[in-house]
């Protein structure tokens, strides 16, 4: 069988691709166990972060897709985001202009680095001084 050959570009619109196709934590950790194997023996690093936020002086909504919002199980896809980069690791810049382009008036911005987005939630600038 013939190994595949894609560009860099394709092969991070595939990552961005499979990841929203993962139905729950374990399959986003099954996924992000591939991709590392795959990564790994192509040379290359990718960083991946995510963020969730609150809005200034808004209540997070009750109720998000008929469940209730719960921190971590189930937060409102509006208030998160991924940051994946390839290039070098994610700095706090990255994550501050990615609340600019997303947030109106982001507060208690929490990240991980879980692919589950279940474990590891820490608050931005304890994540960043560390």
């Amino acid at each position: 069988m013939a190994d595949l050959t894609i560009s860099k570009q394709d092969y991070e619109s595939l990552v961005a691709l499979a990841r929203r196709g993962t139905i729950d934590e374990n399959h986003a950790r099954d996924l992000e166990e591939f991709l590392v194997k795959i990564e790994e023996a192509n040379g290359i690093t990718r960083y991946f972060l995510a963020v969730r936020w609150q809005e200034l002086d808004a209540p997070v909504p009750p109720h998000t897709a008929g469940n209730e919002t719960s921190f971590p199980d189930n937060w409102p896809p509006e208030l998160e985001g991924t940051i994946e980069l390839t290039t070098r690791p994610i700095a706090k810049a990255d994550v501050l202009e990615f609340l600019d382009s997303k947030a109106s008036n982001p507060t208690s911005v929490m990240v991980t680095t879980d692919p589950g987005l279940r474990v590891g939630w820490t608050p931005i600038d304890d994540y960043f001084t560390a």
